[in-house]
């Protein structure tokens, strides 16, 4: 819960990955005003934090995770029906009891990883309840203005970014000498007669938002497509979230749950100034994750809330993903946008990717600047490709980044 509201300020609404990373994941180990030091018992000032430019709630939720806690964790939200309802309710409470001026102020719906899923779910969510008060003649219990949504990396459809996996592996799909990770052609053949079966099977599963028919589809485009990849995620392989390092232990490879950030939000003095004596903090709950993929929820695509934001709303929709990751991957990410269904999706297919610069954390051009990558749309749909980052983009390059998203919620 933020200390202080700053009066003037933008207010973004940050939802992690998972299902089941915590808010101080967010703040800690990706766009948040803090680093914890290695040493796992001191912080430092982040530099280019989304805090420079807003107000930021990073929200533990779904209900259960983190430091939020349910009576009853069989009652924990695993739909976007569920956890946007949860939301709606503290959102409301949050402008209405505790912090009332923040109710006029232009609001930013941000999300990674899963957060493709919370971020359009849960704006969806919101605005059909502020719309259907609106047509029974009733007070708005939250009276926000929803301007954008951002998402990092975001999960939409499992699908898109399976089948994107033949280009990411066997293709130098940015066209700039990239040497392809998977140089065997028998495996690259293979590969690329699975995708079209596997499309397939993603058109039949967006069609039916069905969740038998959604899991068929993640595993056959599995076993189809995604086979070499997934052979080489081991001890000392390939990490999924950034193919620029190793994989320590399977299935996230690296210390997103541990590490110093764990240690030091685990320590008896820091759980005592945040008034949570006694209780352990683990960075993402698995259980809830598991939840989510017992219910199936977890598979089914968001590609129908995205539509229905781009096309019954005026909300600008900002995509940014990391060229470094796989599981996320900026080919599948290309391939979910220029499908996806809308009423300019014929003239968003139809631009060209061009390159993005930076300087002193801000979008830049002239020599001076740095390139950061490449980018298509406009200012109602963009997809910007980040260099030199993975999964994790805020925290692999937060100047540019934190450029983007400054460039975005000022416009």
């Amino acid at each position: 819960m933020p200390y202080e509201i700053q009066q003037t300020d933008p207010v973004l609404v940050g939802n992690s990955s998972g299902p089941g990373a915590t808010g101080e994941f967010g703040i800690f180990k990706d766009s948040g005003p803090c680093l914890v030091n290695p040493d796992g018992n001191s912080t430092s000032r982040r530099d280019y934090a989304w805090t420079d430019e807003a107000s930021v709630l990073f929200i533990d939720q779904p209900i259960g995770v983190g430091f939020s806690s349910i009576t009853d964790r069989d009652l924990m939200a695993v739909t976007l029906e569920q956890g946007g309802s949860d939301l709606y309710a503290f959102l409301s409470l949050f402008t209405t009891q505790v912090f009332p001026e923040t109710a006029s102020r232009p609001w930013h719906i941000t999300g990674e990883s899963m957060g493709g899923h919370y971020v359009t779910g849960y704006i969806k969510y919101i605005v059909q309840q502020q719309r259907e008060r609106t047509a029974h003649a009733l007070p708005w219990t939250l009276a926000i203005d929803i301007g954008t949504a951002i998402i990092v990396d975001g999960y939409i459809d499992t699908t898109r970014s399976t089948a994107g996996l033949h280009d990411y592996l066997c293709l130098d799909w940015r066209n700039d000498g990239h040497e392809p990770l998977i140089r065997d052609a028998a495996k690259c053949a293979s590969m690329a007669a699975g995708v079209p079966s596997c499309e397939a099977k993603g058109a039949l599963c967006r069609a039916t938002y069905d969740k038998e028919v959604c899991i068929v589809a993640a595993e056959h485009c599995n076993a189809t497509v995604a086979g070499p990849f997934w052979e080489n995620v081991k001890p000392g392989g390939w990490n999924p979230y950034d193919r620029r390092e190793s994989c320590d232990t399977p299935p996230l490879c690296s210390d997103m749950q541990g590490g110093p950030t764990h240690k030091y939000l685990n320590q008896p003095w820091v759980l005592d100034r945040l008034g949570y004596p006694g209780k352990s903090l683990s960075l993402i709950d698995m259980d809830a994750n598991w939840r989510w993929q017992v219910d199936g929820h977890l598979f089914l695509p968001a590609t129908r809330e995205l539509q229905w934001l781009l096309d019954e709303t005026n909300i600008r929709i900002l995509f940014i993903n990391g060229n470094e990751d796989m599981i996320i991957n900026s080919p599948g990410q290309i391939r979910m946008l220029d499908e996806q269904p809308w009423a300019r999706q014929a003239w968003f297919r139809a631009q060209e990717f061009s390159e993005w610069h930076f300087s002193d954390g801000d979008l830049a051009s002239g020599s001076q600047a740095a390139k950061g990558g490449t980018r298509k749309g406009d200012e109602r749909l963009s997809l910007f490709l980040v260099e030199e980052s993975g999964h994790m983009a805020p925290w692999d390059q937060p100047e540019a980044v934190g450029a983007i998203v400054r460039a975005w919620i000022r416009a």
